[in-house]
């Protein structure tokens, strides 16, 4: 293989180019945007700039790993400290330090006595992380390999069949404490009444390695994921949307995009994976389809007042197991769930030296469990709650945008409008979520959310990386 063509130009494909550029593969990366970043695109209107998609830097090892020391220095991260507060609706707040002193002293504040308990959690939990990331996270198991790997699970073994909620209230007692160890689940868009217990680690790898804020938001590690591949040649060809991919007789690759062609030993199809495969004219069976996660309301919203919230909060209702069940029903919840991130708290740059621009995120089943319709009866639901915490902001709106289901299936191809892909269920982990290759496409391979490891920038990051090494064995 002397040539490969990356289709998309998000964290998946930015990471498989800059893996196969460094192998001596010349790549051509093709992207329908007119810049890279894929779901971390940014926005600017007038003086307010928004990251429209991830926000949370965590497991900066997976970023060093792809970039190199070199490129992640200039980012210069600095680690958030605490890293974001869960707030309910009484007043009650928790602080997700850091500091293990701090991050303890919180948790004694909750639960007199609970440090020893939550020592050894941490340490289990983040024992087994390291194991998962070794075998199952960073491999592209098979059948067989999974299955010698379940009979010899060592430090996984509670992760196995186990419930996150019931294995987090065996060292959490207190049951706010349990809401503010579960919620991450929601990240990959799979409800904590679902989530296998493996998704433990992702707490508690922000409590141990941190959570980190990036000057000039995500964007700026995506131009530094793409200023590393133009610095090892590889070359972008952007505002060119992929409307077929062909093999032809001589085994290489043609991509058409209007009226070019582009031409390859390989591909890297870096898009959601199932409306891919209609690139290659062979949607895939109805039976093989996986079931998709929850998707995600955004409102993106530029406001004339300074807001008094840190850089990452979490609102939970009082009872958020009453608003997963709704979720997992199809439901829109009557007391939302909101995660919202405001840049400004750190990064004056985001908005005018009076203003504020928030990202308001909040769960919504995907386009084919929603049963109802009415986001704007929900937006109405989320200003209150918002506005409850921190004072009115719906008169100082002077720019507003909003991303739904619908939205990030029509702008970003993102199928049934699941902003997060396939749900990551225990059926749907490891080999057994959809494969990254298929034998009737040799020279091509799949990365990015909808394929293995799964949802989140440091996967789809790992992803890029397993796919470029399946086209460099061959």
């Amino acid at each position: 293989m002397k040539s490969a063509l990356v289709v998309g130009a998000g964290f998946a494909g930015l990471s498989a180019a800059l893996h196969l550029a460094r192998a001596g593969i010349s790549v051509r990366v093709v992207e329908a945007a007119d810049r890279p970043g894929g779901r971390a695109q940014a926005w600017s209107s007038g003086e307010y700039r928004f990251d429209l998609g991830p926000t949370l830097v965590v497991m900066t090892d997976v970023l060093e790993e792809a970039l190199g020391a070199r490129h992640l220095a200039e980012l210069e991260l600095m680690r958030l400290e605490p890293g974001y507060e869960v707030r309910w609706r009484d007043g009650e707040r928790f602080a997700m330090h850091s500091d293990i002193a701090l991050l303890l002293a919180e948790l004694e504040r909750f639960e007199p006595g609970v440090s020893a308990r939550a020592l050894d959690y941490f340490a289990r939990v983040h024992g087994a992380y390291r194991d998962a990331r070794r075998e199952v996270l960073e491999r592209d198991h098979t059948l067989l390999s999974f299955a010698g790997l379940l009979a010899h699970p060592g430090r996984m073994r509670p992760w196995i069949a186990g419930s996150l909620r019931r294995f987090t209230e065996r060292s959490f007692h207190r049951s706010r404490l349990v809401d503010a160890w579960t919620f991450q689940s929601l990240y990959l868009g799979t409800s904590p009444l679902r989530a296998p217990a493996m998704y433990a680690l992702l707490p508690v790898v922000e409590a141990i390695e941190g959570i980190w804020f990036a000057p000039g938001g995500m964007a700026s590690i995506v131009d530094a994921f793409a200023n590393a591949a133009e610095s090892l040649g590889v070359a972008f060809s952007y505002e060119r949307r992929v409307e077929r991919l062909e093999r032809n007789a001589a085994g290489r690759w043609w991509a058409y995009a209007g009226a070019e062609r582009f031409e390859a030993d390989a591909v890297v199809v870096a898009a959601d994976r199932e409306p891919a495969l209609a690139l290659l004219g062979t949607p895939p069976p109805r039976a093989r389809s996986p079931r998709y996660g929850h998707s995600a309301l955004c409102l993106y919203l530029g406001v004339r007042r300074r807001v008094d919230l840190p850089y990452h909060t979490v609102f939970l209702p009082d009872d958020p197991w009453r608003a997963y069940r709704a979720l997992d029903a199809g439901m829109l919840p009557d007391d939302p769930l909101l995660y919202v991130y405001n840049p400004v708290a750190r990064d004056a740059s985001a908005a005018p030296s009076d203003g504020s621009a928030l990202l308001v995120l909040a769960p919504v089943p995907n386009l084919t469990a929603l049963r109802e319709r009415d986001l704007a009866a929900f937006r109405r639901r989320i200003f209150e709650r918002l506005e409850g915490a921190v004072g009115e902001l719906r008169e100082f709106i002077e720019v507003e945008r909003a991303r739904g289901p619908a939205e990030w299936a029509s702008e970003l191809g993102l199928m049934h409008g699941a902003a997060f892909g396939p749900d990551h269920t225990l059926d749907q982990m490891g080999p057994f979520r959809p494969p990254m290759h298929e034998k009737r496409f040799p020279g091509l391979v799949f990365a990015g959310s909808g394929t293995r490891p799964g949802s989140g920038v440091p996967m789809v990051v790992i992803s890029g990386r397993l796919a470029a090494e399946h086209l460099l064995r061959r």
